[in-house]
């Protein structure tokens, strides 16, 4: 496929389909961080309840609250599945990556983009529910790194997430967010 001469059609999928990578790499790395995060401070916390009691003496009440708090961690990281939802968005991320080398090493034909749209909808199927905020924050980050800019009075980058909702992207869904549009603009020239 020559990425010049690509239809609508072609050109919104592999847009898409470039957002998803971006999108589930953004969602692995949050959840490498957490589980890497909780882990550690469980080692720190039950390290120091160990060492502590190993002196002897009345263990102080503030020991047991450290091993609470170091046996909550643990089990919080278990029940949410860091590791494995990391795993669930590096597979998701290879997939998409996969579709994204097919379809740059593919014909153009009607029936081969019909066969790409099949693939990205069986990988979609495997998502879990998006996260509007880092899905949009995503979606800008792949406009300015495709040289999408102003085309006269219109801006296509969406400019409506505010720091909360920023902050609180890996957290909270926010459905409520608008957009008028998921792809770019439609002229495939527009920055190119």
């Amino acid at each position: 496929m020559n990425l010049d001469d690509m239809n609508d059609g072609q050109h919104d999928l592999l847009f898409a389909v470039r957002r998803s990578i971006r999108y589930h790499d953004r969602r692995r790395a949050f959840f490498d961080r957490m589980h890497q995060v909780t882990a550690g401070l469980t080692i720190l916390l039950a390290g120091s309840v160990l060492f502590d009691m190993a002196r002897p003496g009345h263990t102080p009440w503030w020991m047991t609250v450290m091993a609470f708090v170091a046996a909550l961690l643990s089990a919080w990281d278990m029940v949410v599945g860091y590791a494995q939802k990391a795993n669930l968005h590096g597979t998701l991320k290879n997939r998409f990556s996969t579709l994204e080398m097919a379809m740059i090493a593919g014909d153009d034909t009607p029936e081969t983009l019909n066969k790409h749209l099949l693939e990205r909808l069986r990988i979609e199927q495997d998502e879990p529910p998006i996260y509007r905020a880092l899905d949009l924050l995503c979606r800008n980050e792949l406009m300015i790194a495709m040289g999408y800019k102003k085309s006269g009075d219109q801006v296509h980058l969406f400019d409506e997430i505010g720091l909360f909702e920023n902050l609180t992207r890996h957290i909270l869904h926010w459905e409520n967010i608008s957009q008028t549009s998921t792809h770019p603009p439609v002229q495939n020239q527009v920055g190119r």
